[in-house]
């Protein structure tokens, strides 16, 4: 049998770890809503090295649809105007990333026999990671042990 005694301080208890989980609750709750900052971005798109030459393009209304550059492959190989024909592409035209070949791989401390196996799209990422936390005024090299994340995005075929 419980005394009253006994029932005061289990009410007392209960209140002090219901004040508690409310704390925690509250903390919670107000990390959820604590603003982040976007404070750097790189990019890569056709006609557009940069942010800067992205929006540019946008802002004009332009595309950076090209014809197939005979340096990538030969159009004629693959070329069919007929949509339905088996294993051929029914247009002539695409967009296409250029300077893909100008990594530099001594800069990420990669030997040029590993970077001659890197995927073209690694490379690209690395670069573009990099140049995002110098557009933020960022020194990469500074930035381990603190709470900084690099959020990416990329295809990966051609």
């Amino acid at each position: 049998m419980t005394t009253k005694v006994d029932q005061s301080k289990l009410l007392r208890d209960a209140l002090v770890e219901l004040r508690d989980k409310k704390a925690k609750l509250n903390a919670l709750e107000q990390a959820n809503t604590e603003p982040i900052a976007i404070i750097g971005l790189g990019c890569r798109f056709p006609k557009s090295q940069n942010p800067e030459a992205f929006w540019q393009l946008l802002k004009q209304g332009m595309d950076a649809v090209i014809e197939v550059p005979k340096e990538r492959w030969d159009i004629e190989q693959y070329y069919d105007p007929n949509p339905d024909a088996t294993g051929k592409m029914y247009t002539r035209f695409a967009n296409f990333i250029t300077d893909v070949d100008q990594f530099d791989p001594e800069f990420f401390r990669i030997s040029p026999r590993e970077a001659r196996k890197l995927d073209p799209q690694h490379r690209l990422l690395l670069e573009v990671c990099w140049e995002s936390l110098e557009y933020a005024g960022l020194s990469p090299l500074t930035l381990r042990g603190t709470q900084t994340g690099v959020f990416i995005g990329m295809m990966t075929h051609e």
